[in-house]
């Protein structure tokens, strides 16, 4: 009787210490060794898995060459085939089908969004190609944007990296982009399924497109009518000062020489914050007249240009036609009208 005893303890102990010395992974180590097998699989892997669109589209753009845009909001679906298409444009029909989205296949991409809301077709209507200067359709993307990014961060992105100075007013700038991934399209193109996977219609988005830039904004915008051809973008002036050439990098200057990636950022600032920045890239002391101090900024970033369409880019971008500047006396002067 005592030797059974003796030998259940010993088996306890056994248990216990079993149990003591096969510790647990902790959730970070967890989720870290998911985030690493995920790499170590081919997209075709991951399908027959489970993953969700935005990482399947992400993984396709990194493997192929493919361009795809997706609608913002519906990144978060989840994609499982198991027997996935070898061919690229089955796989993607493949694919729409099982997240209940919507293709349309246009000007060699795929643009997917969601069936089941009707309103989304009228984004299919967008448009872009042919309808800037012919120097922009020599500019070739190749580039990827995740899901949740501020439309005026890939602007930024586009500008930074191609040399080109595109900039959308405070009606749009702001918008989240969806999942896009690009793969040597022209900019119009590019650009096109940006704004698609950004939910913005045809009939609201307007454009004023020169050599020097491109300005995209809606109805909401008070110039509008000043907007069409580029009227309002006036170059002729009679001050020596506008006619010099600035870099604009708000709200922080970035190094010149490009070895370093473009910030992104979460939304605009207040004129005021970004007025030292402005004023240590222009050569100007920088005024605001009362009820200017607040108007927000958002982050962009402008390639060598005139000071006065610099200026007319960032001010263009407020909605309200009662704000605008002035430069006099070495000041660039930030005024409301009444004021």
């Amino acid at each position: 009787m005592q030797k059974k005893i003796l030998y259940f303890i010993g088996i306890c102990i056994l248990l216990i210490f079993v149990n003591l010395s096969c510790k647990s992974t902790p959730k970070e180590e967890r989720s870290n060794s998911r985030d690493e097998m995920i790499q170590n699989e081919n997209v075709f892997d991951l399908i027959k898995e489970s993953a969700l669109l935005n990482v399947i589209v992400r993984r396709l753009g990194g493997e192929y060459p493919i361009s795809i845009s997706i609608v913002n909001g519906a990144e978060t679906r989840w994609v499982q085939i198991d027997k996935p298409e070898k061919e690229m444009a089955n796989l993607i029909q493949q694919i729409s089908e099982k997240t209940n989205m919507s293709l349309q296949e246009v000007n060699d991409y795929y643009f997917l969004y969601p069936t089941e809301q009707s309103i989304y077709e009228n984004l299919t209507r967008l448009s872009l190609l042919g309808k800037f200067p012919s120097k922009y359709e020599h500019i070739t993307v190749t580039a990827g944007f995740g899901a949740g990014t501020k439309l005026f961060n890939v602007l930024n992105s586009l500008n930074f990296t191609y040399g080109c100075n595109i900039v959308a007013d405070n009606s749009i700038a702001e918008l989240p982009v969806g999942e896009v991934v690009i793969s040597q399209k022209p900019l119009s193109i590019a650009l096109e399924m940006i704004l698609k996977s950004a939910r913005i219609v045809p009939q609201n988005i307007r454009w004023c497109a020169t050599d020097d830039f491109i300005f995209f904004y809606t109805t909401l915008n008070m110039r509008m009518d000043q907007l069409v051809d580029c009227k309002i973008f006036n170059p002729e002036t009679k001050q020596s000062l506008l006619d010099k050439e600035v870099i604009i990098s708000l709200p922080k200057s970035v190094p010149l020489d490009r070895k370093v990636s473009l910030p992104f950022y979460e939304g605009a600032l207040p004129l005021s914050k970004v007025a030292p920045v402005l004023a240590n890239q222009t050569g100007l002391t920088i005024e605001m007249m009362p009820g200017t101090e607040n108007l927000p900024v958002n982050p962009c970033y402008l390639n060598k240009m005139k000071l006065k369409l610099a200026l007319d880019l960032l001010t263009f971008q407020w909605l309200d036609i009662s704000y605008s500047y002035l430069v006099e006396n070495e000041k660039i002067i930030f005024t409301k009208l009444g004021k």
